[in-house]
This record gives C-alpha cells, sequence and structure tokens, in this order.
C-alpha cells in the first residue's frame, strides 16, 4: 500500500493517468492564497495612497475635469511616461478627429458691446471704424496685419483665414486681429483659431501661476487689477517645466537652468517680445524680464521643423503626430506676434498654419483641451474688460487668466499713450 513517504503520486486501477498527491494540492493552494493577499495588500495600499493624496488636488481644482486632475496627479507622482502613453491612445483611439465634414463654429468672431466708450488709454473698437482714425486723433506706429490665410478647403466658410479686427483699440487703432481657417484639406470639420497682435501698440506681461513653473508668483497667477482696463488678450503659457526640456529665468531668479538651443521666448522689461532660439537669437542681458523654454523651435527661418527629426523634438506628453488641443506662439519678420490655440491640431498642421500666417521661428505652448486657452478683450465705460473666446471650444470661462490661476500665463497690455 503507498504512502505519502513513499511516493508523490498514487495511482488507480491499470490505465489511470498519475493523480497530484494531497500535499501537493494544498502547497499549491498555499502558495496562490500568498500571491492573492499580496496583491490585495499592494492594491488597498495603493488605493489609500491614492485616496490620501488626490484630496489636495481635488480640493485645489480650479474647475478641471476629474480626468485631468488624474493627469495631472500620475505625473506628480513619477507616472509621466504611463500618462503620456494614456493620452496617446486616448487622442489615437477615443478623440479622434473626423475626416471630412463642415465645422460646427462659423468663421466670424463676436462683436463687441455697441455701448462700450473709451478708457483713458485705449478707445474699444465700435466706437470708430476698425482700422480708421479719428480726425483729432494723430496716427500712432503701428503695423499691418498679416494676408488672408488661404483655407485648404475646397469650400472656404464666409470670412474663413480673414483677419479681422477685435477688442479694444489703441489709440484709435485695432491691435489685436483674429481668423478662423481649417488647418489641413482632410480634417475638414476643424478651425484652427489664430490671434495676430501688433506689437507697436501693445506690451507683454508674464505672470506665472501659483504652481506652474515654479518659482516667484507674487499675483498668484493673477493679472493685477491695476492692468484690467489696459488687457487686451491673455493666452496659456508652456508645458510644466520637467515636460518642456527647458529652464525658466523670472525677474532675477533662476528657477531651472536655461538651455542653450531651445525654444525660448523672452519677455523684457520694456515689453516687448522676442521668440527664438537661445543662445542664437536670444541670450541673457540686464534688459532681460523673463525666460520661458519649450521644447525646440516648431518653425525656425520661415518654415516648419516638425518633419526634420534633426531640428524638432517633442516632450514627455503625447506625440506630435496625434491630433488634439494644441497652441503655440509665433513672431513675424516684423516683429509682430502670433498665437494658435485649437482642439484637432497636430504639431505638423500647427506648424504649417503658423507659417503660412507669416512666422519666422515659433515655440510650441501648452496643449490638451484644458490648458489651451486664448482670450481677447473689449472694455465697458468703466474701463472693465469684456471677456471672448479666441476659441468657441474653450473649456470654462473667460476670466481664468485674470484671477488667481495655477499656470503661467502671457498677457497682452495697451501700450500707454
Amino acid at each position: 500500500m503507498a504512502t505519502d513517504q513513499d511516493t508523490a503520486t498514487v495511482t488507480g486501477d491499470a490505465g489511470d493517468s498519475p493523480r497530484p498527491s494531497p500535499r501537493r494540492h494544498s502547497k499549491r493552494r498555499y502558495v496562490l492564497r500568498r500571491v492573492l493577499v499580496g496583491v490585495l495588500v499592494v492594491a488597498v495600499a495603493f488605493v489609500a495612497f491614492f485616496a490620501v493624496t488626490f484630496i489636495p488636488y481635488v480640493r485645489d481644482s480650479q474647475g478641471e475635469p476629474t480626468e485631468v486632475l488624474v493627469a495631472t496627479w500620475g505625473r506628480d507622482h513619477g507616472l509621466g511616461p504611463l500618462v503620456a502613453k494614456a493620452e496617446d491612445f486616448y487622442y489615437a483611439h477615443v478623440s479622434t478627429v473626423a475626416v471630412g465634414g463642415t465645422p460646427t463654429e462659423a468663421a466670424t468672431f463676436a462683436g463687441e458691446d455697441p455701448t462700450t466708450a473709451s478708457t483713458p488709454s485705449t478707445k474699444p473698437s465700435g466706437t470708430t471704424k476698425p482700422g480708421s482714425t479719428p480726425s483729432a486723433t494723430r496716427v500712432v506706429a503701428h503695423l499691418t496685419p498679416p494676408a488672408r490665410l488661404v483655407s485648404p478647403a475646397s469650400n472656404p466658410l464666409p470670412k474663413e483665414g480673414v483677419w479681422q479686427p477685435v477688442g479694444t483699440e489703441v489709440s484709435g487703432v485695432p491691435a489685436i486681429y483674429v481668423t478662423r481657417v481649417r488647418p489641413d484639406s482632410v480634417h475638414t470639420s476643424v478651425l484652427a483659431s489664430v490671434m495676430w497682435i501688433d506689437t507697436k501698440l501693445t506690451k507683454m506681461m508674464y505672470v506665472p501661476g501659483y504652481l506652474e513653473p515654479g518659482g516667484p508668483s507674487p499675483s498668484q497667477g493673477a493679472l493685477p487689477q491695476q492692468y484690467w482696463s489696459q488687457v487686451l488678450a491673455n493666452f496659456n503659457g508652456g508645458f510644466r517645466i520637467e515636460d518642456s526640456r527647458g529652464g525658466y529665468y523670472y525677474n532675477g531668479t533662476s528657477v531651472a537652468p536655461l538651455v542653450q538651443g531651445r525654444a525660448t521666448a523672452v519677455v523684457y522689461k520694456d515689453g516687448h517680445v522676442v521668440v527664438g532660439k537661445w543662445g542664437r537669437d536670444v541670450s541673457m542681458s540686464s534688459s532681460v524680464a523673463v525666460v520661458r523654454q519649450n521644447l525646440d523651435l516648431i518653425v525656425d527661418k520661415g518654415k516648419s521643423r516638425v518633419q526634420d527629426p534633426g531640428s524638432f523634438t517633442w516632450g514627455a506628453t503625447t506625440k506630435g503626430e496625434t491630433y488634439a488641443w494644441r497652441s503655440a506662439i509665433g513672431q513675424r519678420a516684423d516683429g509682430s506676434l502670433l498665437y494658435i490655440g485649437s482642439p484637432g491640431l497636430s504639431a505638423a498642421t500647427m506648424a504649417d498654419t503658423l507659417v503660412q500666417a507669416g512666422a519666422v521661428r515659433a515655440m510650441v505652448l501648452d496643449m490638451n483641451n484644458w490648458w489651451v486657452a486664448g482670450f481677447y478683450f473689449g472694455h465697458n465705460s468703466a474701463g472693465a474688460p469684456i471677456c471672448h473666446k479666441l476659441d468657441p471650444n474653450i473649456a470654462e470661462g473667460c476670466d481664468r487668466f485674470l484671477n488667481r490661476y495655477k499656470r503661467d500665463s502671457f498677457q497682452v497690455l495697451a501700450k500707454q499713450s
């Protein structure tokens, strides 16, 4: 008679296959239980850790949807590559851009309140015909907006690609023009919204958020109210510093080391801006107020660099090939600025649109549906700003860059006459 000590198996009738011993069954069950308990302990610990560490993100939410908060939490806790992969999958397979179709929004822009009146330093459009100058007002130096953008679509919308003056004028002259145009001939339901800024009539203020990009944040991300009567437009800043592959300098403080060759927006103490390559087009001097770097130039010498692997490297976020909310700041040869911020853009179509608008150099700014936001402003008789969205699909309201905010912004102000 066989025993457990004699053999590892027992046999039945002739021809029956060997059966595992009860001891072996018991050992396997024991190991399986240990594995399951270990997995459960790890899962419970992770859920508890997530719950405790996620609460501050919810408390500090400024309206961001849950998926944005989770993505931010993941990047803050070393899961950036995983978040990027998830976003790539989302844009490639879930939030896809349709082929063909017609835009649901118009290419025309909202007008100003007809009751607006002059403020001490500016004059809202609507009180004079845009582009004209009152007879009692001297002609001020200003730039000419770009030529009409050609739509890649076979049937352009009314006013598509036409630069339209909006917002408060400066000394009777429009300082902000906007347009919408299809960015490619395939995804014809998409409109790219673009803003042109006359740098003869404006100056730039950079406002760091209370979280990003780190370092000093004197106004906690808000535009100080003494400038509200002068604000003509504002728009989002760049990637989080750890994703930007670049550095950041703010009013004498080096927050992150500046990187040679990176795309850079420099705001000078007199309010003028230069977009260029650090070390070639721009460098440190006593007149520099802010240096914000973000990836490589997406446009350089008037040409897109997206298709040139040696000239453009994407960041530690989603790939440039996916169609998503994207934004960038560009500069024309005359010094005027361009901002683009829209859904349904790839890195290539965004760069191509900027090139058509005359950009000689351009730098990528932030991306994804919550962080891309551009606005332009009129003013009422008391000088209070009246906000309009550059793209009608921008999430939430217009005041995010006027009030306390966690991320950085560029503020376009009227020059004082």
